[in-house]
This record gives structure tokens, C-alpha cells and sequence, in this order.
């Protein structure tokens, strides 16, 4: 008897135990969040960018502070944003004292980046004689990666096919030609994304030598 009353008390502590679960959880989950929380797509819409004179290592400098030129870079990165969709998530649920939990997807540009053009906007004499103009496209000149990558790319290959663009995305532009002498380049830097939206970022420097 004594056998059979703590089985009957253990098979009600443990339909006790399964009935308090939501119910969404009494089957088995096969996502990697197992039964929630559920998340929300935070798409954003960006506002502006901002531009940063950064060392290959890392360290802010002026951008008329003159450094080869394989060592300096005209780096960008998301400043202002506007949200276009809002976190929401159910509680957390709980099996037998053990919380299910997942982390949230990254927020992401809602469009990709699709360009980027750099015109010049003062005329320069290169150490071999080439003559940069003004209002002369210079993209080419210029190689581009995210930032804490050692390796860049033409632009065109780096943004083929449209790039997605989290948050905390800091990217690198560097100079990929020896200039022959110390020179300082004016230039703008346009950003083009999906959609038509543009970003216009004038007066930017880079001495290099």
C-alpha cells in the first residue's frame, strides 16, 4: 500500500507539473529558441552616416595627420537611425526550473547597400605625374572591407549583389595605390542604397604619402 500511495503522489506531481506549462510547450519544439521567447524583425531605416580617420590598428587620428598610405583608412559607419518594427516577446518559459531562451535576431538596415562612389573635389599631382581632377571619379583608386578585416576588395566586388547592414557595421575605405609623394585628398563620399536612398558626405580628407 505504502508503494502505491507514493506512486499515485509522484504521478500527480508530475501531471501537476505539466499542466501548469503553456500549452505550446506540452509538445516538442524544434527550433533553435525552443518554445520561446518569439522575436520581433527590428528593421531600422538609416538616417546618416559619419566617417572616422582610423589607423589599420585601430587608433583615431586627424585626418590631416599624414601616414602611408596602407596604414590609414577613411572609415564610415551608422550614425542616427529610425526604427521600422518593435521588439516584442512572450515571457519566458519554464520546464522544470530550466528558463527557454533565445537571442534576439541583430537589427538590420531595412535597405542594402548597393554603392559607393568617391568624386574628387581638389586637383592633385601624383609622385608619377597623374593629374586627379576635380569632380574626377576616384572609386577605383580605393579598396573597401569591413573594418577588423586585414583583407579589402575592389567596392563593386565588396557590395556585389547588395550588402545587409547591421548596426554596429564600421567599414573601411583605403588607398590602394603607392602616391609617389605626401599628398591630401578632398573628395566626397556617396553611399547609395537600395530604394533610391542616398547619403552625401562632403569634405572628407585623407593625407597619405
Amino acid at each position: 500500500m505504502k508503494n502505491a500511495g507514493k506512486v499515485t503522489l509522484l504521478t500527480f506531481l508530475i501531471f501537476s507539473s505539466l499542466a501548469i506549462l503553456p500549452m505550446s510547450c506540452t509538445n516538442f519544439c524544434n527550433d533553435s529558441c525552443g518554445c520561446g521567447p518569439v522575436f520581433d524583425i527590428k528593421d531600422f531605416r538609416i538616417l546618416s552616416f559619419e566617417t572616422l580617420s582610423l589607423t589599420t590598428d585601430g587608433q583615431q587620428v586627424s585626418p590631416s595627420t599624414v601616414l602611408p598610405y596602407s596604414t590609414i583608412t577613411k572609415s564610415f559607419r551608422i550614425k542616427e537611425t529610425q526604427t521600422l518594427a518593435y521588439f516584442e516577446s512572450n515571457p519566458s518559459y519554464f520546464t522544470f526550473g530550466t528558463a527557454m531562451a533565445c537571442s534576439p535576431p541583430l537589427p538590420k538596415s531595412a535597405e542594402k547597400m548597393i554603392g559607393i562612389q568617391i568624386i574628387n573635389t581638389r586637383e592633385v599631382i601624383l609622385g608619377n605625374g597623374e593629374v586627379i581632377k576635380v569632380g574626377q571619379d576616384i572609386s577605383n583608386y580605393f579598396q573597401m572591407n569591413y573594418f577588423f578585416n586585414n583583407t579589402t576588395r575592389s567596392i563593386d566586388q565588396f557590395l556585389e549583389n547588395g550588402l545587409t547592414v547591421f548596426r554596429d557595421d564600421l567599414f573601411k575605405l583605403v588607398w590602394n595605390k603607392d602616391p609617389g609623394k605626401e599628398i591630401e585628398l578632398e573628395f566626397s563620399l556617396r553611399i547609395m542604397m537600395e530604394g533610391g536612398l542616398e547619403f552625401n558626405l562632403a569634405n572628407e580628407i585623407l593625407s597619405i604619402r
